[in-house]
């Protein structure tokens, strides 16, 4: 089965970082509101729950491993996320040439994969690396309009392990409020603190490990050439265990790895009657006709037949609204816990396609994907 590749209709090129939404504020015009109310402006607490100076100082300790040891994922190659680590702090301190003498791929990999989760990700794939989802320049934001450098990839790191880090599952139920956000925070803090601890793992070994957050390269391509998920109608990627609710991350490297089989589980032919996302965006930014892969804007790609979403749109959305937004998450059907019911729904969502509509009905009888009262996330 083709991964990410199976999505392309036409010529893909790469991808410019500086035209990602994020990015974007920072240098271009059109996009200028959105840096002095989102990026560049203290938000006052407000007197409605969700909003509360609680809500906030929650939210921004979340984030603090992420903007603290990486900088925010600007640009990748620093703190948490540096290509290279210099071991002073190290100790036992493993000397300088020394390399494992394990060479089966196999065994490599399951070394990786027990570490990965022994230090902290929900789930972890293996995949080629294909330099068509590597940016083709790096972009570091700032507010003097941002610059461009060069990503100097290495051409001998043909390995990615990816990784996702599930969100808390009754947090999202309070999206767009506060409470959500802390959810999105930790899972970047997770993020940042898992893969520089992975990437040392395997700089010990010998190899090369270049950590990456949302820098470097495209999370969602290579993750479904891992085999963690399928791409979905809100532009994320869905997994079979806690759906769109992850944050991804990953590891590029040199050490010789067998990779994952990509994987279907009914998502493309589900979202193509389900627009829960689209109808619940409030921003109106997800598009609700069939994927054409027509891009909005520059912030979208050629060649790729998806449904994209309207990244101006999005986050100006946000910074009107004084955080981030997860409703496309909340409402997602995929996005259940475990449990014997939502396990067999899955199950039949893959295999009984002529039963999507039924499941679809389903979700909406039982409520689910309701907002939640956000006063009632600090309840006792």
């Amino acid at each position: 089965m083709k991964g990410a590749s199976r999505y392309i209709n036409g010529e893909v090129t790469r991808f410019d970082q500086k035209n990602d939404g994020f990015k974007r504020p920072f240098w271009d015009p059109e996009m200028a509101r959105v840096l002095e109310k989102f990026y560049n402006a203290a938000v006052p607490p407000k007197n409605i729950p969700g909003y509360e100076l609680k809500d906030q100082s929650a939210v921004n300790a979340s984030w603090l491993l992420d903007s603290k040891f990486t900088d925010g994922n600007n640009g990748g190659n620093q703190g948490l996320y540096d290509w290279e680590w210099d071991g002073r702090f190290d100790f036992p301190r493993v000397p300088k040439g020394c390399k494992t003498k394990e060479q089966d791929p196999h065994i490599l990999t399951f070394q990786v994969k027990k570490m990965a989760r022994f230090f902290g990700a929900s789930l972890c794939g293996i995949c080629r690396v294909d330099e068509r989802w590597l940016y083709s320049s790096a972009f570091i934001g700032d507010m003097n309009g941002g610059r461009t450098k060069n990503l100097n990839f290495p051409k001998t790191c043909k390995y990615a392990v990816v990784l996702a880090f599930e969100m808390d599952y009754e947090a999202i139920k309070y999206s767009p409020a506060h409470p959500s956000s802390i959810a999105v925070g930790l899972g970047y803090s997770k993020m940042a603190f898992t893969t520089g601890i992975l990437a040392q793992y395997i700089r010990g070994l010998g190899f090369q490990a270049l950590p990456s957050g949302n820098d470097t390269g495209l999370s969602i391509p290579l993750a479904i050439d891992s085999g963690l998920g399928e791409i979905a109608r809100n532009g994320l990627l869905v997994t079979p265990l806690f759906g769109p609710r992850i944050r991804l991350a990953k590891v590029f490297t040199d050490m010789p790895m067998i990779q994952d089989a990509p994987i279907e589980f009914g998502v493309w032919d589900f979202c193509r009657i389900c627009k829960k996302c689209a109808d619940q965006c409030p921003s109106h930014s997800i598009e609700k006709e069939e994927a054409k892969g027509k891009p909005h804007n520059i912030s979208n790609r050629d060649g790729i037949l998806k449904w994209n979403v309207n990244a101006e749109t999005c986050i100006s959305w946000w910074a009107a609204n004084g955080t981030d937004c997860s409703n496309c998450i909340r409402v997602c059907p995929f996005n259940k816990p475990a449990g014997v019911l939502h396990d067999l729904v899955r199950y039949g969502i893959k295999h009984f396609k002529d039963l999507h509509r039924f499941f679809l009905w389903g979700d909406d009888r039982m409520g689910y994907g309701k907002r939640a009262k956000a006063d009632e996330f600090w309840r006792f």
